[in-house]
This record gives C-alpha cells, sequence and structure tokens, in this order.
C-alpha cells in the first residue's frame, strides 16, 4: 500500500493530476479542499483544526481498508507528516512530490481560475483573493520538504507528470 502526497501551491496542478491518476486507477484522493467545504462560511484560521481532526480520521479509516492513497493535504509540515505517521503505522510506504511552477505562471493560472470560476458559478474555488494566493506560495516554499521529489508543472506537460507519478503506483 502507498501514500502519495503531492504538496505544491494553488494552480501548481495538484488536482488536476489527481483527477487523472484517478481515471487510470483505483486510488482514494484524500481531498482537504472538499472536507473544508462542509463547513458554512469556512475560516481558514477558525476551522483548520476541525478539518485536520476530520482528515486524520478519514485517513485513519482509508489506511485501515488498504486502499493507495493520493492526498493534495499536505502544505503544513506538522499536517503533513502527521498524515505520514497514520500510513506508516497501517505500513504504508508514504512518497512526496513537490509539484512546482514559476511564480509567474501560477498568477497567470490563478487568474485564469478566478475569471472561469465568476463565469461559471458551479466551479468552485476556495480562495479568489491575490493577496491569499501570494500568501500561500511563500507557505508553501517555507514548507515544503526539501527531500522530496519535484517535478516542474510549466515545464512538463500533464501527462508527463502524470506519466512520472505512476510509476510510484
Amino acid at each position: 500500500m502507498k501514500l502519495i502526497i503531492l504538496n505544491g501551491t494553488s494552480c501548481s496542478g495538484k488536482s488536476t493530476i489527481i483527477e487523472r491518476l484517478m481515471q487510470e486507477r483505483g486510488i482514494f484522493y484524500l481531498k482537504g479542499d472538499s472536507l473544508k467545504r462542509l463547513f458554512s462560511n469556512y475560516s481558514f484560521y477558525t476551522h483548520k483544526d476541525d478539518v485536520e481532526k476530520i482528515v486524520m480520521a478519514v485517513a485513519k479509516a482509508i489506511f485501515t481498508m488498504k486502499y493507495t492513497v493520493v492526498s493534495d493535504y499536505s502544505l503544513f509540515k506538522l499536517s503533513r507528516q502527521r498524515i505520514i505517521d497514520l500510513a506508516k503505522e497501517a505500513g504504508y510506504e508514504v512518497i512526496e512530490i513537490n509539484l512546482e511552477s514559476e511564480l509567474e505562471v501560477l498568477e497567470t493560472r490563478f487568474d485564469e481560475r478566478v475569471r472561469g470560476s465568476l463565469a461559471d458559478s458551479s466551479k468552485k474555488i476556495s480562495n479568489t483573493s491575490k493577496d491569499r494566493f501570494k500568501e500561500l506560495f511563500e507557505i508553501y516554499n517555507k514548507e515544503k520538504n526539501l527531500l522530496a521529489k519535484t517535478l516542474h508543472t510549466d515545464k512538463q506537460s500533464i501527462e508527463e507528470v502524470v506519466n512520472k507519478i505512476k510509476v510510484y503506483l
């Protein structure tokens, strides 16, 4: 059993890559953003600890069921380490992968995401603030695992990145 942690800032390609992997493999997507949406008027500073408790409970249950898990809930070192510890307790191999792009590319992707969300109300995104986007970029760079494999989503196609990750599955 494996836990693949995809770490990256907003617009680095985490969700897109995981969705592609899910089309081809039987995996469980441990998605923190989905759990955040269960709170009305979600606020990072108000609900962060509660979301983490739910993520950890779901992770523990899924690890017990022995699914291969791909997670993008890993921006902060401490949260990432808690998931890793649970996985290792359940006998999982853990692989961490950083997904990165140049800031200018990420900003362009962010602007496109916000425009798309404003044009289509069914496309819900958790952040529309450029300041918060930049804050998350800084947090990622401070909190990332420097020893993790790094894939550049601005220099490789999504298909190339997905194929590189499939090797670990």
